[in-house]
């Protein structure tokens, strides 16, 4: 080993331990550097729903209104299936740079833990909240032919139905609001399930089940266009699409239940990303021409900060343990 030299000047020992220093120093400052540049390279939206359904219209609105805030191209990633869980697990699994970003419901961030046999991500653990971005309510339909005209008359003809009950779900938020209508008339129902609320449309309007809670997103159109018949919302709040339609809690005593949506990004996301995608997103819903194109798909606006989606994260998480439990809602 070669010894240091005594006669070299002190200088140059100490310049050699200030550079290793500063490496260190720059090192350290890596992520805040990046930071600071974030976004240099276009964003993706994780969708855990096809194309259609009020998570991927919502998050193709809010793409279009965010990308000239950020200055870079929105893109969606449409990764459907077990209950959002797909788009989530990626989202969960992604390099925590900013770049991912899960565009979240009360399906793949409140329902799944207890709607599946196997979750691959914990909704709390997994994410960094970064915005509530608004909710939707869901509606009763029934094809236009039925011969309910109202929620009374369809309690009466689910009470006395000869046949067995069917009813489609093509989504958590479609399964809650039709059990606990089924569990407060004492009926036994059978669910058709279908891989998203659209897909059982088709089979709904030809009467091959009876009726469904649906987003109102999803089911607008056929109900303006007479091929469904609104019954009832689930939301205890008047829905401005639909003004007049009861709300279930008219029916089943204080039932209330509304679909929110959040944005999140994998756990330990830097805080000043976290930020600055909240404070953007935030500006590019307040924009009128983002609710303009929003508000007549049913969306209602309910913004809460990332504080505000964590705890709607863990009170929604713990709901659905207790509903599915009371419901008897198989878990697949």
């Amino acid at each position: 080993m070669t010894k240091a030299d005594p006669t070299m000047p002190r200088q140059g020992r100490t310049t050699r331990r200030a550079f290793i220093t500063t490496g260190l120093a720059v090192s350290a400052l890596g992520p805040a550097l990046a930071q600071g540049t974030w976004p240099d390279r276009p964003l993706r939206f994780f969708v855990g729903f096809a194309p259609g359904t009020a998570t991927d219209n919502l998050a193709r609105v809010i793409a279009d209104a965010l990308s000239p805030v950020l200055g870079q191209p929105v893109v969606i990633e449409n990764r459907p299936g077990a209950q959002g869980t797909i788009a989530g697990t990626a989202v969960a699994r992604a390099t925590p740079d900013g770049y991912s970003v899960m565009i979240g419901s009360g399906t793949t961030h409140g329902a799944a833990p207890s709607l599946l046999r196997s979750m691959p991500y914990d909704p709390v653990r997994d994410f960094t909240p970064v915005l509530r971005l608004g909710h939707i309510t869901q509606v009763l339909v029934v094809r236009a032919e039925h011969p309910a005209q109202d929620l009374p008359g369809l309690a009466r003809q689910l009470r006395t139905a000869t046949e067995p009950v069917l009813y489609g779900s093509g989504s958590s938020g479609n399964l809650l609001p039709a059990a606990s209508l089924l569990r407060h008339l004492g009926v036994q129902g059978e669910v058709v399930t279908y891989r998203s609320p659209p897909l059982a449309l088709p089979d709904l309007i030809a009467g091959r089940f009876g009726f469904m809670f649906i987003d109102l997103s999803a089911a607008i159109a056929a109900i303006r266009n007479g091929q469904l018949r609104a019954l009832a919302i689930s939301s205890h709040r008047p829905s401005a699409n639909l003004p007049g339609l009861p709300s279930l809690n008219s029916l089943v005593p204080g039932f209330s239940f509304e679909t929110w949506f959040g944005m999140y990004l994998p756990a330990s996301a830097p805080a000043g990303i976290v930020a600055r995608l909240g404070q953007a997103t935030r500006e590019a819903l307040q924009k009128e021409a983002t609710w303009a194109r929003l508000a007549p798909m049913g969306f209602e606006q309910s913004m809460g900060d990332a504080e505000e989606l964590a705890a709607t994260t863990a009170a929604d998480v713990a709901r659905w343990r207790v509903a599915v439990r009371e419901l008897g809602i198989e878990p697949e």
